[in-house]
């Protein structure tokens, strides 16, 4: 009987510990959340005005007669593209739920399985990219993701790459999978098209409920004839990377909020767990000790009895 409490004392203090550990993880978590909540909510209405400027150069469709290699970024893809290039934002570490797996079973759709010729991924974010490789894809690239971004310089080179990589045809089409923040306890794995490029999302809502900007722009006028200077290829040549950048940049940060947030509840549940343990484990300890008290009683009182 000693040793079986002993065995629990042993189980009961390790549980503590690790109580302990995932404690200080969920206060960590929760700290580094309000900073990416923030930063993500505060940008979110630049994102949605810039696309707001997509949406109406497609209606304008001014260029669409040149030969100019910017048109290919207004036109429709193909149902079928020889090729797509698709960008995965993952986390670096783990312990955050499920985070990593739903944004990888949601792009998992749009990879064509049979080419391995026919796809790319870039991968931003340690994590996924072990991930997809125990899968037995090939990651193209691969990118450690800015847990605490504080600009757009962690992916202005991918904003970069992934334009040329369109413009010289090297792929037909380029898509963007991330974590959307919604609240604490929720957030949505999605799959958008960056390029060529398409209407505007559906307006989203932050954490509040409320709208976000690109409301504005929706009813806004569509059939405007703009001026461009110096000339308008020149123009969009410096604008389309620009926009592809605010799109990964917002990706960037909705995927920091949500995996800050994922880790929070995802250790707050694990130190619950282990709160229940604990209570568990007591009472499994004072009923082992209560018996072997009772037991040395009786054979004490056996001993005195035989004496007697």
């Amino acid at each position: 009987m000693g040793a079986q409490t002993k065995e629990v004392k042993i189980r009961l203090q390790s549980i503590k510990n690790t109580r302990k550990i995932t404690k200080a993880m969920e206060l960590v978590a929760a700290a580094k959340m309000r900073r990416s909540v923030e930063a993500a909510l505060t940008t979110r209405n630049y994102h949605s005005l810039t696309w707001g400027i997509v949406d109406r150069l497609i209606n304008s469709q001014l260029w669409f007669n040149s030969n100019s290699p910017i048109k290919r970024f207004f036109e429709p893809v193909d149902e079928k593209p020889q090729h797509t290039t698709i960008v995965v934002f993952t986390s670096n570490r783990g312990l955050c739920g499920a985070f990593n797996s739903n944004v990888i079973k949601a792009m998992l759709p749009h990879l064509d399985r049979k080419s391995k010729n026919r796809s790319s991924l870039i991968a931003v974010g340690t994590k996924g990219a072990a991930t997809l490789s125990s899968l037995g894809f090939e990651i193209n690239m691969a990118y450690k993701k800015d847990d605490s971004a504080q600009n757009a310089d962690s992916i202005s080179g991918l904003a970069g790459s992934l334009f040329n990589s369109f413009k010289d045809k090297k792929t037909d089409r380029v898509m963007v999978a991330y974590t959307d923040y919604r609240s604490a306890i929720s957030q949505q794995s999605v799959v958008r098209q960056l390029f060529p490029f398409k209407r505007p999302p559906e307006v989203g809502r932050g954490a509040d409920d409320t709208p976000r900007a690109s409301e504005q722009f929706m009813s806004a006028p569509k059939q405007l004839e703009y001026l461009y200077e110096p000339n308008k290829y020149d123009l969009l040549d410096y604008l389309i990377p620009r926009i592809a950048e605010v799109e990964l940049y917002q990706a960037l940060l909705e995927s920091n909020a949500s995996e800050h947030s994922s880790r929070m509840v995802a250790m707050k549940n694990a130190s619950d767990a282990a709160e229940e343990m604990v209570d568990d484990l007591l009472l499994v300890y004072n009923k082992a000790r209560q018996a072997s008290i009772t037991q040395e009683i009786a054979e004490i009182s056996a001993g005195s009895a035989a004496v007697a």
